[in-house]
């Protein structure tokens, strides 16, 4: 087995986000570290010792730091986001603690916006859930998302890059599909607007052609009914003859005052 720490970069730029933001234990990072000194023939490189021997999470962080650069690249986020999806649907991490890793994911500003809008607006959605079953509802909404990257994990870190171009694919069709569908909402919507707006319009010329037909027949008069109705035809005629006046002078300040 490998044992240079330049090697496991990405693993161990995950260890220590995972251990600041408490989502990996120590024991966690001392196993893996006994692991490798366990699997090498050599002697192993001293890191992995000091690693093994580590007493407190800060000591592991420490040490961590000084074998790595930070890259936040991507692909830490993502896998800390599997992480945090097993810790979640097994009931080891609570939902205020997923999402507060979640916010802090975002802001390192890696991942695409996609991702960063919705990690965002699951903390939004925390801090306006009230009910017991808004907790619950928001908690299956969030493992939902979360699932894109179940397939990351701590003992699989040879097949990342393969699982990374996975969830880029899925993020990928996923995003193309919310578009299509916000596309067709938008076309359907224009479709049931245009509907609304032929209908009234429908409605108004049938009330100017009976107002014109009741001006030209010019009924009895002497009826309050038939005097009634000719007053309101002349209403809705006038009405309709200064509306494209209206319509004109309206275009016109509108032109005049555009900045």
């Amino acid at each position: 087995m490998p044992t240079s720490p330049k090697l496991y970069n990405l693993l161990l730029e995950v260890f220590y986000f995972g251990l600041q933001w408490e989502l990996i234990t120590k024991a966690e990072v001392v196993k893996w570290a006994d692991d490798i000194i366990i699997a090498t023939e050599e002697i192993p490189d001293y890191f992995f010792i000091e690693l093994s021997m580590t007493k407190s999470i800060t000591e592991a962080k420490v040490l961590i730091k000084d074998q790595i650069s930070i890259s936040n690249a991507p692909i830490i986020g993502r896998v800390l986001l599997g992480l945090i999806y097993h810790k979640l649907d097994g009931n080891n991490i609570g939902l205020q603690k997923a999402c507060n890793i979640m916010d802090s994911i975002a802001l390192n500003d890696t991942m695409a916006d996609e991702e960063k809008g919705s990690l965002y607006q699951f903390s939004d959605e925390l801090q306006e859930a009230f009910r017991p079953e808004h907790y619950d509802y928001l908690r299956i909404e969030i493992l939902e998302f979360l699932s894109t990257y179940k397939d990351f994990a701590l003992d699989n870190y040879d097949t990342w890059p393969s699982i990374y171009e996975q969830t880029e694919t899925l993020i990928f069709n996923i995003t193309q599909q919310r578009i299509d569908e916000n596309e067709n909402f938008e076309r359907a919507q224009n479709h049931i607007n245009f509907i609304h707006r032929f209908t009234i319009k429908m409605v108004l010329y049938l009330l100017i052609l009976i107002a014109e037909i009741v001006i030209i027949t010019k009924p009895d008069l002497s009826y309050k009914f038939n005097k009634d109705l000719y007053a309101i035809s002349l209403l809705i005629f006038a009405i309709a003859m200064c509306y494209p006046i209206v319509w004109v002078i309206n275009r016109m300040l509108i032109k005049l005052f555009r900045i």
